[in-house]
C-alpha cells in the first residue's frame, strides 16, 4: 500500500488539475483518486501523493500492456522493454539492461505498420520513464487512448498498480442511549 503525501494538495502544479482540485476543498486524496477518469491527472495525482518512480514505472507497464494487442505477432521488443522496466523496478536487472531493451523498442518503431506504432511507442515509453528525472507520466496512457482504449480502462489500470492506502472511516459517534446501553456513562 501506499501512504498518501500528506503535502499532496501543495504539490499539484498540473494547469488543468489545479483548479479541479481547489474546486473540491472538502475532497479527500482518495475521493480525487477514485472519481477520476483522466489518466494524465490520475498519474499526476500519483506523483503528489507519494507514489515512487518504481511504482510509476508498473503502472505505466500495465498501461502499455494495454497496446501490445496491436503489436505484429513475432515482434517482442515492445513485450521485452516492459518486462525488463518491470524487472528494473523489483530491483531485477541493471540500468544497462533497461537501456538496451528501450533501445531495441524504440528501434521496433521503425519496423512495424502504422496501426501498431503506437503500441510499441507506449511500450517504449513505459521503459523510459526509468531514465528520466522529471516526475511526469510517460506517454503510454496518451497512445492507448489514440488506440481506443477507454478513459475508464486506463484509469483502472493505473489505480490496480498504485494501491493508495484509504484512510479508516471516521469513528461513529453513538447517541447517549447507545452508550448508556453498552454501560458507558454521558
Amino acid at each position: 500500500m501506499i501512504h498518501v503525501n500528506p503535502d499532496w494538495r501543495v504539490k499539484i502544479s498540473h494547469p488543468d488539475l489545479v483548479p479541479w482540485v481547489n474546486s473540491l476543498p472538502e475532497a479527500t486524496f482518495y475521493d480525487l483518486w477514485e472519481s477520476n477518469i483522466n489518466p494524465d491527472w490520475v498519474f499526476h495525482l500519483a506523483i503528489n501523493g507519494g507514489a515512487t518512480k518504481q511504482q510509476l514505472v508498473f503502472a505505466n507497464c500495465g498501461v502499455a500492456r494495454l497496446c501490445l494487442y496491436a503489436v505484429p505477432e513475432g515482434e517482442n521488443r515492445p513485450r521485452v522493454a516492459i518486462e525488463t522496466a518491470e524487472a528494473w523496478a523489483r530491483g531485477e536487472t541493471t540500468d544497462e539492461d533497461l537501456r538496451k531493451a528501450r533501445v531495441a523498442a524504440a528501434f521496433s518503431i521503425f519496423n512495424i505498420s502504422e496501426e501498431s506504432d503506437a503500441a510499441a511507442f507506449a511500450a517504449y515509453n513505459s521503459a523510459y520513464l526509468v531514465f528520466t528525472t522529471l516526475p511526469f507520466p510517460t506517454y503510454s496512457s496518451k497512445y492507448a487512448l489514440q488506440m481506443g482504449i477507454e478513459n475508464q480502462v486506463i484509469c483502472a489500470t493505473i489505480r490496480k498498480h498504485l494501491p493508495f492506502e484509504r484512510p479508516p472511516p471516521p469513528p461513529k459517534r453513538l447517541t447517549i442511549w447507545q452508550r448508556l446501553a453498552e454501560g458507558g456513562d454521558e
